[in-house]
């Protein structure tokens, strides 16, 4: 097995296994996509001392639509929020008992009309460049904490595109990756609608 496809165990840079989560009933972990978000809410459910023990109704948003069934004091799981449309049943979910884990895409300004009502917690997860360098450690590629930096500046702190660049140029160290995939390549970015 290569040091790139060797399974790499969830960093909890956030440290959110010993975070208090008994009186929580919004969990957002938002950032962009390959930043650990759906991961991040994996683990908690598998793993955190209030979580653990309950099953969770996990619901994976394919489009803007989200038509969720009537739920009572359940874990749920919306995975994948993109649109603020998906956010309509949230309301509803919350009045009704159940505790909302959300991995998505929007701001977290998006949820603060809920944040008011519900006791709320928030985790960013594309913004800390030590994950980054963990990882790189973790797959045995060489890297200066610069280089780290540029790309976290350049594309954000997520896991899917460091894996692209060193694609690109495999055996060779993350900065030169990272200097030959600015020179010849480029990664478009599209901006989230948020009206859909």
């Amino acid at each position: 097995m290569t040091a790139a496809r060797q399974p790499y165990s969830f960093d909890d840079y956030h440290r959110l296994a010993a975070v208090d989560l008994w009186s929580t009933r919004l969990l957002i972990c938002q950032g962009m996509s390959g930043s650990g978000k759906t991961t991040a809410i994996e683990y908690l459910c598998q793993k955190h001392r209030h979580l653990r023990d309950r099953s969770a109704c996990i619901f994976r948003l394919a489009g803007p639509r989200c038509l969720l069934p009537p739920l009572q004091h359940e874990l749920v799981v919306l995975d994948d929020v993109r649109f603020l449309r998906q956010l309509l049943p949230l309301a509803r979910l919350l009045r009704a008992g159940n505790t909302v884990l959300v991995a998505s895409h929007l701001s977290p300004r998006c949820f603060l009309p809920l944040r008011l009502f519900w006791p709320s917690r928030v985790f960013v997860m594309d913004q800390d460049e030590g994950k980054i360098e963990r990882y790189l450690a973790h797959k045995r590629v060489a890297f200066s904490h610069q280089a780290v930096l540029q790309y976290c500046q350049l594309f954000g702190a997520n896991y899917l595109d460091v894996d692209f660049i060193l694609e690109r140029r495999p055996g060779v160290d993350f900065d030169q990756a990272l200097a030959y995939f600015l020179k010849f390549y480029q990664l478009n970015l599209t901006p989230n609608p948020l009206s859909s």
